[in-house]
């Protein structure tokens, strides 16, 4: 009996699969089955072992994955019940150790790349149950004495918190030389070239962005203020700080736009906006694209009639292509497709990624009619998250200027201190009978912009 005709004799009925094209893909399967799979000693399928290490938490927990694994590990089939004596025997010697090899794998992967345990004395329990497995581990019923080793060490790191992460290689290229203003002791927004501010916005958002982990993209966590609420995983600090930063960002291009009493300034502000977002589109930071149009179509802006009239003809002619980038026409196609065609480094608009997540969780069941996991959902999970995590890998060769960055943060963190309903009188006081305000009441106040719509309705609004 071979490998592969052995492989289903511990749950032959647990598990079911779909097929795309001559590709076995798991559909759905028992949490018994769905280990058996993981740890499968005929095939690896490092697609389907990256979606359950990524989604495991949805339909089990740390300690009953653990328990599931190790009794893999040990597992005998009992004749004649499975496997007849002498197939039973030829399953120990051929298969067996291949299994316990599987087992031992996907315990590194999961603590090294996937673990998503929270902290607590069960997870402590966990993690020394695990080191004492490991500990009795010996070359001939695992591997190396370095994969012990290294098995150890990150149990090691995962009892003392450390964090391991792989980080992107540094381009051997030299950076472009910053396009500094003439004083960087006296700044003055008009007078810093939109290039340069695409280039720090852009550093600052990427070092926010690549500290998103696939676990905080899980049980819509970023949505949840409290940490450990109803006893799912602690809320995701990473994807809230990049939406803080995504609505400062836009909060600060109006408030910067209103700051301006005089139409004709106002006008050059927008010129000025409009460019930086054209070089952030330029640098594929579209996360900064959908956040400065986002506060330049927001009502208070969008309703400034004659400012909007003296807006010049190439500023217009720049920004429609990246209005048209944006456009939310068939659920947003053309952004979607410059995105999968998009070369890293790369910053993509997190909303939509959110969007998705959420529509994945809320329209799909966790479990079949027969009762099954259905892991089709988890893959689905899974794929957004990695399609996320791959835009990661690469880091931006660009030259910090600690004068710039300080200077924007500085402005962002003033206006995220701004009111929506100040900015709205504000705009009311600049252009008192501005575009559409007729027949509209002087407080109301509607936002406006398909790509903005998107984030607010589906992921982009924190609860604090």
């Amino acid at each position: 009996m071979d490998a592969a005709d052995s492989y289903h004799v511990e749950f032959p009925q647990r598990i079911s699969y779909d097929y795309v094209g001559d590709v076995e893909v798991v559909k759905a399967g028992s949490l018994e089955g769905l280990v058996d799979n993981l740890t499968r000693p005929d095939k690896l399928d490092a697609a389907f072992n990256r979606t359950f290490l990524t989604t495991y938490n949805y339909f089990t927990s740390g300690t009953e994955l653990i328990r599931h694994l190790l009794q893999r590990f040990e597992y005998q089939p009992t004749p004649p019940a499975i496997l007849s004596a002498t197939d039973a025997s030829e399953w120990m010697v051929e298969t067996h150790p291949l299994v316990r090899v599987r087992v031992v794998n996907i315990l590194r992967q999961w603590l090294e790349s996937f673990w998503a345990e929270p902290e607590g004395p069960e997870t402590h329990k966990n993690l020394l149950t695990l080191q004492l497995f490991v500990s009795h581990l010996t070359a001939t019923t695992s591997e190396s004495s370095a994969t012990k080793q290294q098995l150890l060490d990150l149990i090691r790191c995962r009892l003392t918190g450390v964090e391991r992460t792989k980080r992107s290689q540094p381009s051997i290229s030299n950076p472009p030389k910053p396009i500094l203003p003439r004083k960087l002791t006296k700044l003055q927004l008009l007078k810093i070239d939109p290039r340069e501010i695409a280039r720090q916005l852009t550093l600052t958002e990427s070092s926010m962005f690549g500290k998103i982990r696939p676990r905080e993209l899980m049980h819509k966590s970023w949505q949840r203020k409290e940490e450990g609420q109803n006893g799912l995983p602690p809320r995701a600090p990473n994807v809230r700080a990049l939406i803080r930063y995504f609505n400062q960002l836009s909060s600060w291009v109006g408030g910067t736009i209103l700051a301006e009493a005089d139409l004709k300034r106002r006008t050059q502000v927008i010129g000025h906006l409009v460019n930086v977002a054209s070089a952030c589109r330029d640098l594929h930071n579209y996360s900064a694209v959908v956040s400065i149009l986002s506060g330049l179509e927001s009502a208070p802006i969008y309703r400034l009639g004659r400012t909007w009239a003296m807006v010049t003809e190439r500023t217009c002619s720049t920004l429609e292509p990246l209005q048209a980038l944006t456009s939310s026409d068939q659920n947003y196609q053309i952004y979607r497709n410059t995105l999968r065609q998009a070369v890293p480094p790369c910053i993509p608009f997190l909303g939509l990624f959110l969007k998705d997540l959420v529509f994945i969780e809320d329209g799909n069941s966790a479990t079949t009619p027969e009762g099954l996991i259905n892991f089709s959902k988890y893959t689905m999970l899974a794929s957004t998250a990695h399609e996320l995590q791959g835009f990661q890998q690469a880091s931006y060769n660009l030259t910090p200027v600690p004068e710039l960055q300080e200077y924007l943060a500085t402005q962002l963190q003033a206006a995220a201190a701004g009111d929506a309903h100040e900015m709205w009188e504000r705009s009311c006081q600049l252009e008192p009978r501005g575009r559409g305000d007729q027949n509209k009441s002087r407080d109301t106040y509607t936002a406006t912009g398909g790509m903005t719509t998107s984030m607010v309705v589906a992921c982009m609004v924190l609860d604090d």
